[in-house]
């Protein structure tokens, strides 16, 4: 077996273990397995198309990524007043936004390897995904800033900014109150509810004002059920709704959600190791409920649902028929209906022979309509499955197809 990406060390964020191309051996296996490594990603030569999905690249800049939210999480638990490095939190994710840019179709995909503290990976995806949204939705950014030129509003440099430092004042939270957010997951908690209050002073006045508003109001909801509480436009202090929460921060409330939804461990004091809770098809469900959805940004969900698969490129799943699949490729227009090819049963995953030169069967599901998916890492998604058109965003709000695709 040969490594199709790197392999990170799941303890020293940016540290490679394993480059990418180098063939696996099994006393390595056992090593990254004692190491903590959950998972690797192995190079198939007939499943080459999976592999085209995932960017050395882009997996090189979210290494720098996570190395310099540890960094900031570190001084921040160490110090009162922690001199953190603005310069190159804004420098890697200048990177990210260059090598995101040079993709055909950037997505977002959780990286496999992960990281030690489940703080730091969830930091990290959030930093991607609202990057990924942001760029994704740039003509929506020019009517939600329109006090910027057009270059200005559609940069999103402070978006990713804000979004690696969304939860940096939970360093300085006490271990009662991280202990009673990580048990109950009570949004109520008042103590708990201070650290975007402990983040923006940490922050302002160092960092663009966008930057320390966006980690000030990461948990406003769109319906104005949020915090924290403000008497901006009057006496009574309320939540910020709507249009009078920053867009950028109606971005990573989103991503936030979602990274959430999925992860069980998310914050400082979480256990060390993490398992998937929910998989992303669930979890994009989960935000599509009128319940939920109502605290989003309409536009922003949009957003989201376009950047990240329901299924991701190399998930294994079942599909209605009882036969197992992997996910070769996702079409945003029918996200829960990928490209996918046949595998056997069993412990390994043998591509199908289906012909002598022993090449995968690849369809659509989108071209099979007596097949759907019924079930991924180890879920029944039989009822999770949806179609974008069911997204409700306002008249005249998107631009036209052709806009959209060029």
């Amino acid at each position: 077996m040969r490594l199709a990406l790197p392999v990170y060390h799941p303890t020293r964020p940016g540290t490679v273990l394993i480059r990418g191309g180098l063939p696996l051996e099994k006393i390595a296996v056992q090593r990254l397995q004692e190491l903590g490594v959950p998972e690797l990603y192995i190079r198939c030569p007939k499943l080459a198309e999976i592999e085209r999905t995932r960017s050395p690249a882009v997996e090189a800049a979210r290494a720098q990524i996570t190395g310099a939210i540890s960094g900031a999480f570190d001084a921040a638990a160490r110090r009162f007043d922690p001199e953190l490095d603005y310069g190159t939190f804004r420098a890697v994710i200048t990177t990210l936004i260059t090598r995101l840019s040079e993709q055909d179709r950037a997505s977002f995909v959780s990286e496999l390897a992960g990281t030690g503290a489940p703080a730091l990976r969830h930091a990290t995806d959030v930093a991607m995904l609202a990057t990924l949204i942001g760029l994704k939705i740039d003509f929506y950014l020019l009517s939600e800033r329109p006090k910027k030129s057009p270059t200005q509003a559609k940069d999103v440099t402070s978006l990713g900014m804000a979004a690696m430092l969304h939860d940096i004042g939970m360093a300085r939270l006490d271990e009662g109150a991280l202990h009673r957010w990580n048990t109950t997951r009570d949004e109520t908690d008042e103590r708990w509810r201070e650290h975007v209050q402990i983040g923006y002073r940490m922050l302002s006045g160092r960092v663009d004002p966008t930057v320390s508003a966006a980690v000030l109001h990461h948990h406003q909801r769109f319906d104005g059920s949020g915090f924290p509480l403000t008497k901006a436009g009057g006496y009574v202090p309320e939540a910020l709704s709507g249009s009078g929460i920053h867009v950028f921060a109606r971005i990573i409330a989103a991503a936030d959600m979602f990274d959430r939804l999925v992860h069980a461990a998310c914050d400082p004091g979480s256990e060390a190791y993490e398992l998937q809770t929910r998989p992303a098809v669930r979890a994009l469900r989960i935000l599509q409920r009128e319940d939920v959805a109502c605290t989003i940004d309409p536009v922003v969900l949009w957003g989201l649902l376009n950047v990240t698969p329901a299924y991701p490129p190399g998930t294994i799943v079942r599909l209605s028929d009882g036969s197992r699949a992997v996910v070769a490729s996702w079409d945003p227009a029918h996200p829960c209906r990928p490209k996918v090819a046949r595998v056997c049963e069993g412990e390994a995953i043998d591509i199908l022979r289906d012909d002598p030169d022993g090449r995968p069967e690849f369809f659509k599901l989108s071209e099979r309509p007596e097949l759907t998916i019924a079930e991924c890492d180890g879920f029944d998604v039989s009822e999770d499955n949806y179609d974008i058109s069911d997204i409700a965003v306002p008249d005249g709000v998107l631009p036209d197809d052709d806009a959209l695709a060029a």
